[in-house]
């Protein structure tokens, strides 16, 4: 079944209704600069309102090793979601499971996970645009690659290029965000609805070939 993870979470309404429809986790932003960034405070404070088993994660790129620590143990996340250029150590030393992500724009990006061994789970993602809009990457750059680690398939995913991404790729987990969004941080309730029923289908369609 494929894991799917929200991101870019901002408004107490959209968390709950992300958890009403089944997401398995949301992602709050904790960039300085992005469309979508949350002080630790209030990204606290909206991960309150996430029941179990929803997974808390917090996104985060080159926190100084004291802030990543601050996150880490401040109860309010289950995971670290690196989306910078840490140092393998910082996710070594993570007291609480880590996602490490990569922007993809060539081959040559796929060889940069062999530096995160010690990650939990890896993420591959497009570039992003100035304003914070994730781009599809070239799928295929992926096909017949093997990875330590499980990963997520990001960068412009939504309803319209799903049950593509899926077929091509087969990752564990998808990561939506601007793609079910209407405004940047303001999910779109009928496309988010729509990416988890392409995703639903995508399984069950699987699940029928198995022998």
């Amino acid at each position: 079944m494929t894991y799917v993870k929200l991101c870019g979470m901002t408004r107490g309404e959209d968390v709950a209704a992300a958890v009403f429809l089944g997401v398995s986790a949301l992602g709050f932003i904790l960039v300085p600069g992005s469309p979508r960034a949350l002080s630790l405070e209030e990204a606290e404070k909206l991960a309150e309102e996430v029941p179990p088993p929803v997974s808390r994660v917090a996104v985060v790129r080159d926190p100084s090793p004291e802030y990543a620590a601050r996150v880490a143990e401040c109860g309010a996340f289950d995971c670290i979601q690196f989306h910078g250029s840490e140092d393998p150590a910082m996710l070594s030393r993570c007291r609480i499971r880590t996602v490490k992500a990569f922007s993809v724009s060539g081959k040559e990006d796929l060889d940069l996970p062999l530096l995160y061994g010690d990650a939990g789970v890896f993420l591959f993602d497009g570039r992003k645009t100035p304003a914070g809009t994730g781009r599809a990457f070239d799928h295929s750059l992926l096909r017949g690659r093997i990875f330590s680690r499980p990963f997520f398939l990001a960068g412009g995913l939504g309803p319209e290029n799903l049950a593509e991404a899926l077929g091509n790729v087969r990752p564990f987990g998808v990561d939506l965000n601007s793609g079910v969004e209407s405004a940047p941080g303001v999910k779109d309730l009928n496309r988010l609805e729509s990416a988890l029923q392409a995703v639903r289908k995508f399984d069950d369609f699987e699940r029928r070939q198995r022998p």
